[in-house]
């Protein structure tokens, strides 16, 4: 059963690690100790000798696989920093991205929002006779209503002055890598 685990472990470190395996010698070393460890425990299940060949070859790589992991620990842990560094920069300027995109689509959305609910107010008030203040209003609306459109379809798009500092998108830094 032991070996039966120890081989199941191999297949798992080969499937999700396998691709760290040029930066880590002791990733290689490891999966070969246990693959090695696997099958010797599952061949030792139906066999009563062991061949003393076998246990040397596994204490072998058994000391090489300790000294490459303290050799290559300080390594290892550099490399978690610098992934947890990069994924707590990535969070930060998501977050400040999202404050922007916020700013961006209120200050966007507002003005045509006031627009139409304005000339919707006024419309109810105007007589039926006043055509043209009518179709002034009715402009407005459609107007508006279009700038929304396309401010919920893209709210990045045509800036104004005061909306320039604002970058409601993630840097390329984290958009590329």
């Amino acid at each position: 059963m032991i070996g039966l685990l120890e081989l199941g472990l191999v297949t798992v470190v080969l499937r999700r690690l396998w691709r760290f395996r040029r930066g880590s010698l002791w990733l290689v070393a490891l999966t070969s100790f246990f693959f090695l460890r696997g099958i010797d425990r599952v061949i030792s299940a139906f066999v009563d000798d062991e061949p003393d060949a076998v246990a040397v070859v596994l204490d072998g790589l058994v000391v090489v696989v300790l000294a490459l992991l303290i050799v290559g620990i300080a390594r290892v842990a550099r490399g978690l920093e610098l992934a947890h560094d990069a994924a707590e920069f990535h969070t930060r300027e998501y977050s400040r991205a999202l404050v922007d995109y916020r700013r961006l689509a209120r200050h966007r959305i507002a003005n045509p929002l006031t627009a139409i609910i304005g000339s919707v107010r006024t419309l109810r008030e105007v007589p039926p006779t006043d055509t043209e203040t009518r179709e002034e209003l009715l402009e407005i609306i459609e107007r508006e209503a279009q700038r929304l459109e396309r401010i919920s379809l893209d709210p990045t798009d045509e800036l104004a002055a005061e909306e320039r500092d604002l970058r409601p998108e993630p840097g390329d830094e984290v958009r590329n890598g």
